[in-house]
């Protein structure tokens, strides 16, 4: 038996880069609209640099993974970088199933994602 837990989406802006923290389920019923918050906010950026922080996700199917690669897919087409953090345990498995943590650019933290997002870009001397 399963419990589900509804969406909630918390957007930030750090720096450079906008920040979604997810909690609950990932799932059909809360998809489309973390497609649509999470898109919005990325015009706050330019080019987008953004980090989905999905520490406290309970469960994420094929309709989240699927807003995960539009969003890569919209922010890389910008010139920008996604970054996702916080895995737990059930995601990080379904990720590796799907071969979709070679896909992904993946840090065990918030933390280090939003630091690295906000370094300086490095040029070569």
């Amino acid at each position: 038996m399963t419990s589900e837990q509804a969406l909630s989406i918390s957007l930030g802006l750090q720096g450079p880069c906008v920040i979604a923290r997810l909690t609950g389920d990932f799932d059909f019923g809360s998809a489309a609209e973390v497609r649509d918050r999470v898109t919005k906010a990325l015009d706050l950026t330019q080019p987008p640099m953004l980090v989905i922080d999905m520490q406290a996700v309970s469960v994420c199917d094929s309709s989240g993974l699927s807003v995960l690669v539009y969003l890569h897919k919209a922010v890389t087409a910008s010139g920008g970088r996604l970054l996702l953090a916080g895995l737990n345990g059930r995601c990080k498995h379904l990720f590796a199933i799907t071969a979709l943590d070679k896909f992904f650019d993946i840090r065990t933290t918030a933390e280090l994602a939003i630091a690295e997002l906000n370094e300086p870009p490095a040029f070569p001397e």
